[in-house]
């Protein structure tokens, strides 16, 4: 799928078909030539149903032709059309035999059909790709599932093989829900080793919606509720764990993985995999619409998400996704619109209300969100052990207190955080920034921010705090350091980039401080920039001074 390849394939191709001598011009076009250029056409065209019509004719046609088979395979894959890219693919393996990841679309075949030696014989292909072949173990264990046995990873696999050892974390706990080993699976819940990671959620919410149909509800709502969603009303569905569930987790896994690396063909047909497996799994939905939309808002896309209801421990989650592609491109009303229209259908949900607060602060609805947010803490104070909720509504309801003006109000709020974790990195840093900033305790504010660093070192706007703190204290060889290391982290910063010129100035680095005061200004606008721009000129002064 390499794209470079394709385009030289493309370019014979186009010399092939048109031919190579000026006689081969005088012939008549074949009904091949037609087919290709019609093809080709509607490519061009953005009709790509027309044009996987003709590809398929041409393949019938000239089934040697290696550029229809790929063009087909291709365009099939982008295009969802999982007949069309299965036929392609039989031909590639007749041809040439593929790339690496060939076999998995025949497995995927085999799966839908309940073929379950047809999925075993793409495993073997599989192994002879090598690339790929690390998996191997992990279909094995399904095909087991698959044909009433007990799906089992080897020990001894999972050591000779750290990638293996690396996609097995969530699928032992499918394997042991599939197994009918519910302990197992829930000690193995207890103890993973995070939920940061997006594939670590769906899979623990994919954990849960089995818990909860099974007669397990108690256990799901827990843990729903230690990864922060909301308790749901399972109906009952007793059956065993899909595994092509687990399998299109898999495939999301290493779609995510591709896109991280940039191999943006692959990745898609990792997703298309993914949702072809399962088209119930919400992980799959997710993973597909992301690469469909790849940073845009297409009606493709947001029409995958539809389908989660609020009966499903992801609604407010995928919510959230569908509100910032939109924002991400630009379309904050649209967002809201489709937040509001999700308060009709669960008007007490507390994460939608977070949604909404955080999207009318970001559409400068910041007076509309202020008691959405005090709402929240009330429902937060009220459920005690959601300690972690209680700071963070506070955080949030301060930081938009402040954007009002209000910072008597906002202190108070982030006061009131503090007594109930006074080692939150993000409370001491914004408590402390504030402070420093207004030049209302210097003291304490550095005694806030150098806290949070200790608790937080890895972030630049924490880091940018504490320097910014020694800069104020006249300590210009400890706070160059730190806004240097803050700036590296966040490049484009405009704040961190300022805060490290006017440091540089201070400490006589005149012709640094203005290459830093021009990184600042890439970036700002308005009366900020403005300033900025006058200590380019100028240089720095006290009335220029950052605040």
């Amino acid at each position: 799928m390499d794209r470079i390849t394709r385009t030289c394939s493309l370019a014979l191709a186009l010399a092939l078909w048109a031919g190579a001598s000026a006689a081969a011009k005088k012939e008549p076009p074949s009904p091949e030539t037609d087919l290709f250029w019609a093809a080709q056409r509607a490519e061009l065209l953005g009709q790509p149903d027309v044009a996987l019509k003709n590809y398929n004719r041409l393949l019938v046609k000239a089934p040697e032709s290696a550029v229809a088979v790929d063009r087909l395979f291709e365009l099939a894959v982008a295009n969802g059309d999982f007949a069309s890219a299965l036929k392609a693919a039989r031909a590639q393996q007749l041809s040439n035999g593929g790339d690496a990841a060939l076999p998995l679309i025949f497995l995927v075949d085999a799966w839908k059909r309940r073929d379950r030696e047809g999925a075993k014989q793409s495993v073997t292909w599989l192994k002879e790709r090598e690339m790929f072949a690390f998996l191997t173990p992990i279909f094995d264990a399904w095909i087991d599932v698959a044909q009433g046995k007990q799906g089992v990873i080897s020990s001894t696999a999972l050591r000779d093989s750290g990638l293996l050892y690396f996609y097995t974390y969530d699928q032992m706990i499918y394997l042991d829900l599939a197994n009918g080993k519910v302990d197992a699976a829930q000690r193995r819940l207890s103890s993973f080793p995070s939920f940061g990671d997006e594939y670590a959620r769906h899979m623990a919410m994919t954990a849960a919606e089995h818990f909860g149909r099974t007669g397990n509800a108690d256990y799901a709502n827990s843990l729903l509720a230690y990864l922060g969603a909301e308790p749901v009303a399972f109906a009952s569905q007793p059956g065993p764990f899909p595994s092509d569930q687990a399998i299109a987790a898999l495939f999301a896994r290493l779609s995510n993985q591709l896109q991280q690396q940039n191999v943006a063909d692959q990745s898609l047909y990792f997703a298309r995999l993914a949702y072809w497996i399962s088209p119930d799994s919400v992980f799959a939905r997710m993973t597909l619409a992301d690469r469909l939309a790849n940073g845009r808002p297409t009606a493709g896309a947001s029409g995958l998400l539809e389908i989660v209801t609020p009966q499903r421990p992801q609604w407010s989650w995928v919510l959230g996704e569908k509100a910032q592609r939109l924002n991400d491109a630009g379309q904050h009303a649209q967002a809201l619109g489709i937040l509001k229209q999700a308060q009709t259908v669960g008007p007490e949900s507390q994460n939608l209300k977070l949604l909404m607060a955080r999207q009318q602060e970001l559409y400068h609805q910041t007076a509309d969100a202020i008691p959405l947010y005090k709402e929240l803490i009330t429902a937060a104070d009220a459920a005690a052990s959601k300690n972690a909720r209680r700071v963070t509504y506070r955080l949030y309801l301060a930081q938009v207190l402040d954007k009002q003006g209000s910072w008597f109000e906002a202190k108070a709020t982030l006061e009131e955080a503090l007594l109930l974790n006074s080692n939150n990195p993000d409370v001491l840093n914004m408590l402390g920034y504030a402070l420093l900033e207004r030049r209302e305790d210097v003291a304490r504010g550095l005694e806030l921010v150098t806290k949070a660093h200790r608790l937080a070192p890895q972030s630049a706007a924490i880091t940018d705090s504490l320097g910014w703190g020694h800069y104020l204290n006249g300590d210009f060889e400890k706070a160059i350091p730190l806004l240097e290391q803050a700036v590296e982290g966040a490049l484009n910063d405009v704040t961190m980039n300022e805060h490290l010129g006017d440091a540089y100035w201070r400490a006589g680095r005149a012709i640094d401080a203005r290459y830093a005061w021009r990184s600042a200004l890439l970036q700002a606008d308005g009366d900020i920039a403005k300033r900025i721009a006058a200590k380019i000129d100028l240089g720095w002064t006290e009335a220029t001074s950052a605040p």
